[in-house]
């Protein structure tokens, strides 16, 4: 059911031959599988026909892509490399119960902390000079978070803008008792808790 709310969020219709290739398997087992989830109203399915996810069958398609992606940015956290990053998280995923999850992403996005609103959250490129923060979490891709993370931008990390964004050049950083500079593009994938 992942694959087909990849699909959806691509706006793509989904297709027996496309899944099979997406999934590495052969059609006729994913047409097996497809007449299962149907079995148990998953998916509305016929052969040859429309494959659509039901609203129990999103929900739980959902689920499992929201766990993936969290085990995806946990895995680059602790420095797994970008080539096995979805294959180990694709094994994962199904591991992983609600209770894990839940205190994982605490751990990641919160530093522990309670959880927060989306509005307490700013990209690091809205903070002026001299402003302070800490990092809640960073929305990039495997590569924008790897190398974010090399650069110790971590949830948690305290931060003090001497520098700020503009389009002449890149934001300057104090961390850790370490200065940073970090381009435009990178510091909009950051989202920070302004301090007063």
């Amino acid at each position: 059911m992942e694959i087909l709310v990849r699909f959806s969020e691509k706006g793509k219709e989904p297709k027996v031959k496309d899944i099979a290739k997406e999934l590495g398997v052969s059609p006729a087992s994913v047409s097996e599988m497809l007449k299962k989830l149907s079995k148990k109203g998953l998916i509305s399915y016929e052969r040859y026909g429309k494959i659509m996810l039901t609203p129990e069958g999103e929900n739980a398609g959902r689920a499992v892509l929201r766990k993936h992606r969290l085990i995806e940015k946990f895995l680059i956290l602790i420095g797994v490399k970008k080539a096995k990053v979805h294959d180990e998280a694709c094994v994962l995923e199904h591991a992983v119960s609600d209770d894990v999850e839940r205190a994982l992403r605490k751990a990641m996005w919160n530093s522990g902390k309670p959880e927060i609103d989306a509005k307490d959250a700013k990209r690091l490129t809205e903070l002026k000079k001299g402003s302070k923060g800490e990092v809640l979490f960073i929305a990039g891709g495997a590569a924008a978070s790897r190398r974010l993370v090399d650069m110790g931008l971590t949830p948690g990390t305290k931060l003090k803008v001497t520098r700020g964004s503009s389009r002449a050049g890149p934001m300057e950083l104090s961390l850790r008792s370490s200065k940073l500079a970090i381009g435009r593009g990178l510091a909009e994938k950051v989202f920070v808790r302004v301090e007063e």
